[in-house]
């Protein structure tokens, strides 16, 4: 190999030679290793003063078509992702509805409240049922209540409301008898869109013991819709209580409640932000918060 010292900025091309007057001093490294090809230099053109190196451009019309496609694929990205992201009352028909989804609108959506209380009251044992009721196992009560030691009150315990009218909740009631039921028959859209001529509140726990031991007239006169903006109190028309598969213990509450008034205005009002249903329980307050402008599914408010 063959040493050379280039001078600073010069390019050196393959196939050209190098002038005489490149020299190596020898001190140090050489700063270009060279082959015994021949060489020559070649330096960068020069502009004359005030002249631009012209851009090529493309087309205005394919530039005005590149972003809008660019636009458009972002656009349709952006949907995609809101759309994922969106609950299962707005972003997918009822009929696709798996069990993640129930389980959402179950305990995560506008139309399910839970509210802890104060259990001031005994739970159920085999004093409460009519004499002519079985004990034990016989009688068809769950075993944990027929073999239950505890005897005193205190504690908080979990109730459930739902605002059962709905269709988002009706859909969910349908679809998980489908799932869960083997209901095949069920047509869920149908279920979900039947008219309701009343608000339908449900109430649920896992001690339902003062349903059991006062009828339902004694809730309907403990219970009301409270308007916070208006103050307004709505009484429910009736209540019915749903009970278990031998007929004897109470499952559930359900609270009718008119959706007009005497007057004929609707009983929750369009700009209605918030409503409050309200049940005295054995000495404790049964209170939840609903949001009807937040209560809508694809097809609009869902009350």
């Amino acid at each position: 190999m063959q040493e050379c010292a280039l001078a600073e900025g010069t390019i050196v091309a393959a196939g050209s030679s190098i002038s005489k007057d490149s020299s190596y001093s020898g001190r140090g490294r050489p700063s270009v290793w060279l082959s015994h090809r021949p060489l020559r230099s070649l330096r960068f053109p020069r502009l004359q003063k005030g002249k631009k190196i012209a851009m090529i451009k493309p087309p205005l019309a394919v530039s005005r078509a590149s972003g809008i496609l660019t636009v458009f694929s972002v656009a349709l990205l952006f949907a995609t992702l809101l759309r994922a992201n969106d609950p299962p009352w707005k972003g997918k028909p009822y009929q696709q509805w798996d069990e993640q989804d129930i389980q959402r609108i179950f305990t995560d959506s506008p139309w399910t409240r839970t509210a802890a209380i104060t259990r001031n009251w005994l739970p159920i044992t085999g004093k409460d049922l009519p004499n002519d009721q079985l004990t034990g196992r016989d009688r068809g009560l769950p075993s944990t209540l027929g073999s239950s030691s505890e005897t005193s009150a205190g504690g908080e315990l979990n109730f459930f409301v739902f605002w059962a009218s709905s269709r988002v909740m009706r859909a969910a009631y349908a679809r998980r008898a489908i799932l869960h039921g083997g209901r095949k028959d069920v047509d869920v859209e149908r279920y979900a869109n039947e008219s309701q001529g009343e608000l339908q509140i449900v109430v649920q726990s896992a001690d339902m013991a003062p349903f059991f031991r006062n009828d339902e007239k004694f809730f309907q006169a403990n219970a009301f819709l409270e308007m916070r903006k208006s103050k307004q109190r709505i009484s429910p028309s009736h209540v019915l209580y749903k009970r278990d598969q031998n007929g004897v213990l109470v499952t559930s509450a359900v609270f009718f409640f008119p959706k007009k008034t005497a007057s004929g205005d609707p009983t929750i009002s369009s700009d209605e932000k918030n409503v409050d249903f309200i049940c005295k329980i054995e000495g404790s307050v049964l209170r939840v918060g609903f949001e009807p402008q937040k209560m809508a599914d694809q097809s609009g408010p869902d009350l």
